[in-house]
């Protein structure tokens, strides 16, 4: 089967094996055997990154940083360029970060075997880098997000959870921390696009968040979606569906919500009832559209329902977004507007091809945006009666409430350009 483009899982998160070569780094408390110190008796290290570099590169940083004082009581700063004198952790994305690249062209980073690949990093220690820097720790990767795997792949061998914060895991104390051995590098993650869809919000996280963690919004906000994004990036995660259930905000109507995906690098997506990132729960029954059930029905109200859209798409340029085409109901009914499966089909190549058009005329060519294609419920009806998604669309197949997919790929849907994903219901109510 050709590789899967898409993993969602409905209200957990899972981690993700990032397959590891020449994995000659581990860490050890012997100091005898040590190539790099990370806390050592006298010695800490700090860590920098280019202020060029991107901001999940940072964020990263920190996270790092915190773990190394949950673990070892150690104070390691971080730093925008080089200290003389440290034995510092360098991080940085190839093709970003010029302190990196600079490593790569003098010779001193070598075997370098990432460039150009998906979410890869890869981790090396140097002799004599630069003037000053008698020895140090290169984290590299083929993208900011593969950088920020590579740092947080530090705190897994320190011994940290993911779930540090959530599950309120208390790392096991180790006074010293060095690394032995000289490089390692991942390989690609076998599945391109992994995450969450926080969905059922209302019995747990929403009244939670609203209480404890986003009380002025008195709903899931900046600092628990923060929270949740950090989880990710901690997973090796990268996409997010947001809380779309009544009781919750619009993560776009909050604009406080939009800094916190820039600054964890998730790609923010939406279900398979909420179309071009929309909340119709939450956004098209509010000002200024103030909608109804009724009158979300496109053949009779296309012209406001495609203004609807296409606020969204050109708001959301320049973030990280995957598109869900098609149309369901608001709250995950069925479409309206369209009596028979024929209808819908008809109805449905309309809508796509609407979409796709709006992409194109708000942000570019449609192939190379991430997009989704669910069929779920009646949509599968009319996916199997002949409706035609374009080829670079990611078809995302659902299970049926209860643990069975309802529907896998065949041969010609394998050999997509698209690629397959699966919507998976981990938690249902």
């Amino acid at each position: 089967m050709k590789y899967t483009r898409v993993f969602l899982l409905a209200s957990v998160a899972i981690t993700i094996a990032f397959p590891l070569s020449g994995q000659s780094l581990e860490l050890t408390s012997d100091p005898a055997s040590a190539s790099f110190i990370l806390v050592g008796q006298k010695d800490t290290t700090c860590i920098v990154v280019d202020a060029e570099d991107a901001e999940v590169v940072r964020t990263a940083a920190a996270c790092l940083a915190a773990d190394l004082e949950a673990v070892a009581g150690a104070q390691v700063p971080v730093y925008d360029e080089v200290r003389r004198g440290s034995m510092p952790i360098l991080a940085g994305t190839l093709g970003s970060s010029p302190l990196v690249d600079r490593l790569l062209t003098q010779g001193i980073l070598q075997g370098v075997d990432i460039r150009g690949k998906w979410e890869c990093f890869g981790m090396q220690v140097v002799e004599q880098p630069m003037s000053g820097i008698e020895r140090a720790l290169v984290v590299y990767g083929s993208t900011p997000r593969g950088t920020a795997y590579g740092l947080l792949e530090l705190s897994r061998m320190m011994g940290v959870s993911p779930w540090i914060w959530w599950a309120d895991v208390v790392p096991r104390h180790r006074p010293e921390l060095y690394l032995s051995g000289s490089r390692m590098e991942s390989s690609e993650p076998s599945v391109r696009y992994r995450g969450i869809f926080l969905n059922d919000e209302d019995w747990g996280l929403e009244p939670w968040a609203a209480t404890k963690m986003d009380k002025s919004f008195n709903n899931i906000g900046p600092n628990a979606y923060a929270r949740i994004m950090e989880l990710l990036l901690r997973l090796r995660g990268n996409t997010l569906w947001p809380a779309m259930h009544p009781c919750s905000r619009a993560f776009w109507d909050l604009k406080e919500n939009l800094p916190v995906a820039r600054k964890y690098d998730i790609m923010l997506g939406s279900s398979h009832c909420e179309q071009m990132l929309r909340d119709n729960e939450w956004e098209w029954r509010r000002a200024p559209w103030n909608g109804t059930n009724e009158d979300w029905d496109y053949p009779s109200n296309k012209t406001k329902i495609q203004q609807y859209w296409a606020e969204r798409v050109g708001e959301s340029r320049g973030f990280s977004a995957m598109y869900t085409l098609g149309m369901r109901g608001v709250h995950d009914w069925g479409i309206s507007g369209y009596p028979s499966t024929d209808d819908k089909v008809r109805g449905l190549s309309e809508i796509i091809a609407y979409q796709r058009q709006l992409l194109r005329d708000s942000i570019g060519d449609p192939a190379t945006i991430p997009q989704l294609f669910i069929p779920y419920k009646e949509v599968l009806e009319a996916y199997n009666a002949g409706l035609q998604v374009p080829e670079d669309v990611t078809l995302c197949w659902v299970d049926d409430n209860h643990g069975y997919i309802r529907q896998m790929p065949k041969q010609q849907e394998q050999a997509r350009s698209g690629g397959n994903g699966i919507y998976y219901h981990i938690s249902y109510w």
